[in-house]
């Protein structure tokens, strides 16, 4: 929640090509309540070993700054984004 009694964050998705310079291209934008608050990137590159999923790669606001796990799915990322606004 973010301070306006029961009303959850909206975080909504959407897909963007991100130059990471490196193999690792395929991002989302995060817009939670219409703001953009951050930009993952899909991890899959050799590089990375066996790390795999979704890497916050830059946040805005309130997630600017923040150290994140890496998520295995979109899913457990947008959790972790509406969570991140309880507070």
């Amino acid at each position: 929640m973010t301070g306006r009694g029961n009303v959850e964050t909206l975080v909504l998705l959407q897909p963007v090509a991100v130059d990471t310079n490196s193999p690792d291209r395929d991002g989302m934008l995060i817009v939670a309540n219409g703001l953009l608050v951050g930009i993952l990137v899909h991890l899959d590159a050799p590089e990375h070993g066996e790390t795999t999923g979704w890497f916050l790669e830059a946040g805005f606001g309130r997630l600017n700054g923040v150290r994140a796990p890496i998520f295995d799915t979109l899913e457990q990322a947008t959790r972790w984004v509406r969570d991140s606004f309880r507070g």
